[in-house]
């Protein structure tokens, strides 16, 4: 009779994850965040607070326009930065080629006179006894010491190879720097982004107390239903920047093609620009779920693991 194969194979010496799991020491647990895991709607992505100026990235995702800006003019001074090292490395790249390839001709041309003047033999005895020369000189005898004569000690040159001499230690090269980009991206998408690419947004505040405190969640509203944007997908009318919910959207844009606030006319769809939702506080995605996986471990941990619980405004319990 053949043995039992893959997770069915209960005879192993050690514990298999489906033992595990089947004995409730080990799995993976699924667990919803609550609404205080996400940025709320209309906050700067960069400031992560409510944003004063807003705009609006080609790919739908909010800045304040003082924080984008300086995002945006700090990274062209840094890629500046790191394009004049690149070019000051090629430089010196070119500069050693160049000193190099003038070291061989001189090379080269210095063994062509000695050969046109006779003074290098093509004799092979000639050319060994040169080399034997050459090499009696590096491995001639110590010089031996005198009674009560002292040795002396080059400590410079004992240390060139000394593993424990960290500053003698032989590294490697260093890596070689590779040509910078010096165009500007957007911090969250990473595309490319220029200042002319950002779109002005007129969000509409519904509790200005709110916002005069810092802020908060349902914020901002729709400009036509007046309902509060909160985890709802949020659209923008990109020749009037007026806000609207994607519900709003068939019923009052897609029918004459018109903003419904300033009946400013709209080419086609491609006005209508929906915008990112807030991402969570510790992840730069929108997912809604959080994993956890416990091994085995003993029987405390496994019942703190297993009683924790996520409760509506928040997320704990997860090990």
């Amino acid at each position: 009779a053949m043995g039992r194969h893959s997770k069915h194979s209960n005879d192993r010496s050690f514990y298999t994850h489906k033992e595990r799991k089947d004995a409730g020491f080990a799995g993976t647990r699924k667990e919803v965040m609550g609404t205080d895991c996400f940025l709320p709607f209309g906050y700067c992505a960069l400031s992560l607070k409510p944003a004063k100026d807003p705009v609006v990235t080609p790919d739908g995702w909010i800045y304040d326009r003082e924080y984008i800006l300086e995002s945006l003019l700090q990274q062209k001074v840094d890629k500046q930065e790191a394009l004049k090292k690149y070019e000051a490395q090629e430089l010196r790249k070119a500069r050693q080629e160049q000193a190099e390839k003038q070291e061989q001709d001189s090379r080269e041309f210095e063994e062509f006179r000695q050969a046109e003047q006779g003074l290098l033999s093509q004799d092979a005895r000639h050319k060994r006894a040169l080399t034997k020369g050459g090499a009696a000189e590096d491995e001639r005898p110590e010089k031996r010491l005198r009674q009560g004569e002292l040795l002396v000690v080059d400590k410079a040159k004992a240390r060139e190879k000394s593993f424990w001499a960290p500053q003698c230690t032989q590294t490697a090269a260093p890596a070689d720097l590779k040509k910078a980009d010096t165009a500007a991206r957007c911090p969250m998408s990473g595309k490319k982004l220029k200042i002319k690419d950002l779109i002005p947004v007129k969000l509409e505040v519904t509790d200005q107390k709110l916002m005069d405190q810092g802020g908060g969640r349902g914020m901002f509203c729709c400009a036509v239903s007046k309902h509060e944007i909160s985890h709802q997908q949020a659209a923008l009318l990109k020749p009037s920047g007026v806000v609207v919910l994607e519900s709003v959207l068939q019923d009052c844009v897609y029918k004459d093609m018109r903003c419904p606030i300033t009946n400013v006319k709209l080419k086609g769809k491609e006005d209508v620009l929906l915008l990112k939702q807030g991402g969570t506080g510790f992840a730069a995605h929108n997912e809604v779920e959080a994993k956890s996986f416990s091994l085995l471990r003993s029987f405390t941990g496994d019942a703190r693991t297993q009683a924790g619980h996520l409760p509506k405004a928040g997320f704990v319990g997860l090990h």
